[in-house]
């Protein structure tokens, strides 16, 4: 791993020779930004107007200032051309790395069950049922990631940073002492909810701070240590699996690294609040009134039943069932009472719906739903085949998905890269949307004799499409609307996002269950024979749909390579869809309407 994160940061541009590996890469992207960052006044008082689908817009680019703070101190300073000293190079790179490493850590826990699942299946004889620890975590993140923007804009950035690194840190806790499968779903959902604010509002955050068009290269940043925790997550995963003393350590080792995030963000992150009534700090409780509770709560409870509804259909319920329609009917419902709640009974809705009506905001939320369904179903069902057909060992299935962080980092920093110097995004755009299905058709030609170093290249090509896309799609729908609402938009992105993982997750396990249940039962008991009775059969499918590992260390010699054959058909369904809503994904970035990117924060120039 420290090879690869080297050699990765000798590719690319730095400022300061003596940087090198992890932190040069840290370093060198923010040093290159921070000059801009001190020459920002926040003293400004321009107005501009601007249409967000069918509402108008007052945009006010005045900014309220905490007294006292030392954000609030520099940047009246920097209004009044005084010295500039007090924004310290190393502040911003602690304030910017603290968010980073939130980000690590969210995207770290969201794969380590990659390579874990096959061992934590086997020690509770619960594969069916598996999916359950992707699912509870993406659930949680789903339902209250789209909160954290428009909260944060009432009770402040740092309280909410630091609710998600407790909150996250407690459900690791949970997880590393669960000792069955339903508690230890449990911890994945209480993690989730830190997890949301994590990423969410460090790329929220920065725009704070940062103008738009220098924003791409910090969005750029922010791939690049999801990619780092992205592909650092199952090689963790599998390290402690086989080696590092089980798999509920490799939940409790990220609490000391959530203890170090958090307490760098009580120290160093300190920026000015937002204000709504003529620049005066409100109380507390006044804070609170302002929050779209009803809003809050119809959104929750939306997204829950949905997930919910997509996660246990055709499983736990079968699709025809009253309790099935039940559950799609209080799903609708419950979505319009959100609807109508944001659209009419909210001046300040917590999610503005009304936003999806821009062109750009809408297509931009679907192009990240489809694309984040496709690369999350891929990345927990490429290991199960790699353990499956191929009977790896989670180290093993680790190691392969690695060199995607390179690939990752890449697509992330070129894009950022590329808008920053252009300003332009549109085409770029298309041409990841063009890597990423190459990449996924890539994929579905796997088979168990391909070369290693062809296993070892599978994700590259996906993760540089998806990394491009991701990070031209989200400046895109920021640019599309004032600055003021960035948070509310982001939200709405990382909100399509996680949706689109949890459906993802839940749909590749209806597929991949359904496809593997119905080859198992026609291709087993198809050896029904004197030496091998029906009875015999049946038992051997219920421990194969059961444990992947099971195949290859206890599995009768006969029926081995059906087996196999079996799992391989099974995940090749899975890679077939993955496919399918990557090519949806290209389509909806098709409608992104391309907006100037602009080089202040108050976006006058």
């Amino acid at each position: 791993m420290a090879e690869s994160v080297s050699s990765l940061s000798e590719g690319l541009p730095q400022t300061n020779d003596t940087y090198a590996g992890l932190a040069g890469v840290v370093a060198s992207g923010i040093q290159s930004q921070q000059d801009e960052i001190r020459r920002l006044s926040y003293g400004s008082t321009s107005s501009t107007s601007k249409k967000v689908g069918d509402v108008n817009v007052q945009v006010s680019t005045d900014v309220v200032l905490e007294e006292g703070s030392e954000c609030g101190k520099t940047n009246r300073l920097l209004g009044d051309g005084q010295e500039k000293s007090e924004l310290s190079a190393a502040k911003i790179q602690i304030i910017m790395t603290s968010m980073y490493l939130g980000i690590f850590l969210a995207a770290l826990d969201g794969t380590i069950v990659s390579t874990l699942m096959t061992h934590i299946a086997s020690e509770f004889q619960a594969l069916p049922n598996i999916s359950w620890i992707a699912t509870g975590y993406l659930l949680s993140t789903s339902c209250f990631q789209p909160l954290y923007g428009k909260i944060s804009d009432v009770l402040g950035r740092k309280p909410m940073l630091v609710f998600s690194n407790v909150v996250f840190g407690l459900g690791c806790l949970i997880c590393g002492c669960s000792n069955n499968l339903w508690f230890l779903v449990g911890g994945r959902f209480v993690t989730g909810i830190g997890g949301g604010g994590l990423t969410s509002l460090a790329s929220i955050t920065t725009s704070d701070i940062v103008p738009l068009r220098d924003r791409a290269l910090y969005q750029g940043m922010c791939n690049l240590f999801f990619a780092i925790g992205t592909s650092c997550g199952g090689l963790v995963g599998g390290f402690f699996g086989e080696h590092g003393g089980g798999w509920r350590v490799a939940f409790l080792i990220q609490i000391p690294v959530c203890i170090i995030s958090g307490i760098l963000i009580i120290l160093y992150l300190d920026l000015p609040p937002r204000h709504t009534h003529g620049g005066k700090l409100q109380s507390y409780d006044q804070r609170l009134k302002r929050l779209d509770w009803q809003g809050a709560v119809s959104l929750v409870i939306a997204l829950f039943l949905f997930m919910l509804t997509s996660s246990l259909g055709g499983k736990e319920i079968p699709y025809g069932s009253k309790l099935f329609l039940l559950m799609c009917v209080l799903t609708l419902i419950s979505g319009a009472v959100f609807v109508s709640v944001e659209t009419y009974l909210t001046a300040d809705p917590i999610l503005p719906v009304s936003f999806l009506k821009d062109r750009s905001v809408c297509a931009g939320s679907l192009a990240n739903f489809f694309c984040v369904m496709g690369m999350i179903t891929v990345n927990f069902y490429l290991p199960i085949y790699y353990a499956s057909v191929m009977n790896m060992g989670p180290t093993d299935v680790g190691k392969r998905s690695l060199p995607s962080f390179i690939s990752i980092a890449f697509g992330s920093l070129g894009a950022g890269y590329y808008m920053k110097r252009t300003g332009k995004y549109y085409w770029f755009t298309l041409f990841g949307c063009l890597i990423a299905v190459l990449g996924l058709i890539q994929i579905n030609f796997v088979t168990s004799s391909t070369p290693v170093w062809q296993q070892y290249l599978l994700q590259v090509t996906p993760g540089l499409g998806v990394s491009i896309l991701i990070t031209v799609t989200l400046l895109a729908m920021i640019a599309a609307v004032p600055h003021e609402h960035q948070a509310a938009t982001t939200s709405i992105s990382y909100a399509f996002r996680s949706t689109g993982c949890t459906l993802g997750v839940s749909l590749g396990a209806a597929i991949f269950g359904n496809r593997l249940n119905k080859m198992l039962d026609t291709k087993v008991l198809s050896l029904v024979s004197e030496e091998h009775s029906e009875a015999e059969l049946r038992k051997i499918i219920s421990k194969a749909a059961h444990s992947a590992e099971w195949i290859h260390q206890g599995a009768p010699r006969f029926v081995q390579a059906t087996l196999i054959e079996c799992y391989h058909t099974a995940c090749k369904a899975t890679f077939k869809f993955c496919l399918v809503v990557m090519i949806l994904a290209s389509f909806s970035c098709i409608f992104i309407k391309e907006h100037r990117l602009h080089t202040s924060i108050s976006r006058d120039n």
